[in-house]
């Protein structure tokens, strides 16, 4: 694996004329994509006029040309944009940034330092370009933390302090966010955790930027009075209703029934559904049985009690591990595309830790698409093979809300 620095003629992240960012690219070995030459482009224009001479000059330039491997994503120009396209953040487990009981990050990655810096870069990127890239909503997967630790709490809320009034963000609980045990030093033995004590329910109902993605009555969006391991948010974007409902990890029974009824009164919206663990890191399985103590469902569990039963679900993200993509047909004849994004542990050795890697969903109704894209704020990285830049089909642009 290499990276790539990519030449001066293209742009860095945060343009203000909004065309997409370009920053450094990873390459894992793939034939790329050439990059291609404006000047290369006009060759035969060259030739033309200038005659010979030029040609020579040309084709050496080629010659050049062609010798530079580098997989860019295109640049779009702010006119070639349709003004419904709006962007949905996903922030992968963030354990590694927030590591501070234990310290195992540093303990697997020695040297690497405290990377709380990570984890606040993430959320000031989102925060400055909510405009160019017409960021709707950020969203958490899960594993906010390593070992549900005050301190770790502490860094994740500055981390969203950044963007509570700038970005409306919904969170989801993972195995590392709750039940800790002081003497085997792991997780998920129970579902108690500090989850709610610093993202109160009240932390958002009671923050005038949410009224427009509760409903009249704010407490029925969450399963339990106090707590926000499971609730939901709506969310107008690019003449549309979305429900986007996240679930606690391996969700009980209780839960999945609540969660029935919830897609079910709401079924004139498109659902997008947030649990931690849905799918493997083998490609194209949903988890199973697993080591957790913690009872509760498993992915396969939560796709036939509850994701397949519905026509209006299309979407469901998971981090835990790695990178996964599963496409399937509910029960309704509807295409239910199920993605996963986990960066703590990964195959590529220049990513340690996260490396502060997100996913960025943009959803284009003119070309019914949702073109995904994973990048680093804190390496100005983007991530070009298959499993981490992709677009997936989805209808928008016939039926619009």
């Amino acid at each position: 694996m290499v990276f790539i620095r990519t030449l001066s003629l293209i742009e860095r992240s945060g343009r203000s004329d909004g065309a997409e960012p370009m920053g450094n690219h990873v390459w894992d070995g793939a034939q790329p994509s050439r990059m291609e030459c404006p000047l290369c482009s006009n060759f035969w224009n060259f030739v033309t006029v200038r005659g010979f001479a030029v040609f020579a000059w040309c084709l050496a330039l080629m010659v050049s040309c062609s010798d530079m491997k580098v997989d860019v994503p295109p640049l779009r120009k702010e006119s070639d944009r349709n003004t419904d396209s709006f962007t949905l953040i996903v922030l992968p487990d963030t354990q590694g940034y927030a590591d501070v009981r234990h310290k195992e990050t540093q303990k697997h990655w020695p040297g690497i330092g405290d990377q709380r810096s990570c984890f606040f870069k993430q959320t000031e990127w989102i925060k400055e370009n909510k405009q160019t890239r017409n960021i709707a909503m950020a969203i958490h997967v899960g594993d906010i933390t390593q070992t549900d630790h005050d301190e770790e709490w502490k860094i994740a809320d500055t981390a969203f302090k950044t963007i509570d009034q700038q970005v409306p963000y919904l969170l989801c609980s993972g195995n590392h966010d709750m039940g800790y045990s002081p003497r085997d030093r792991k997780t998920s033995h129970s579902r108690a955790s500090r989850f709610s004590s610093y993202f109160t329910p009240s932390r958002f109902t009671k923050n005038p930027f949410y009224d427009s993605h509760f409903g009249s009555n704010r407490n029925l969006h969450f399963r339990e009075a106090g707590r926000i391991e499971n609730y939901y948010l709506f969310l107008k974007a690019g003449g549309m209703k979305f429900l986007i409902l996240s679930l606690e990890f391996k969700p009980r029974d209780e839960t999945l029934a609540w969660a029935n009824q919830v897609v079910e009164q709401y079924s004139d919206h498109r659902t997008i559904i947030v649990t931690h663990a849905f799918l493997m890191g083998k490609e194209g399985e949903r988890t199973g049985v697993d080591g957790y103590p913690v009872k509760g469902n498993s992915g396969e569990s939560i796709w036939k009690k509850f994701v397949s039963l519905h026509e209006n679900i299309f979407l469901v993200l998971s981090g835990h591990a790695m990178e996964g993509l599963l496409t399937s047909q509910g029960k309704h004849g509807n295409i239910v595309h199920q993605v996963q994004a986990d960066y703590w542990y990964w195959d590529v050795p220049e990513i340690k830790a996260g490396s502060g890697f997100l996913r960025i969903l943009t959803f284009r109704p003119d070309e019914n698409s949702i073109d995904i894209q994973t990048y680093s704020p804190v390496t100005d990285t983007f991530l070009t093979r298959p499993k981490s830049a992709f677009s997936l089909d989805y209808q928008m642009q016939s039926d619009k809300d």
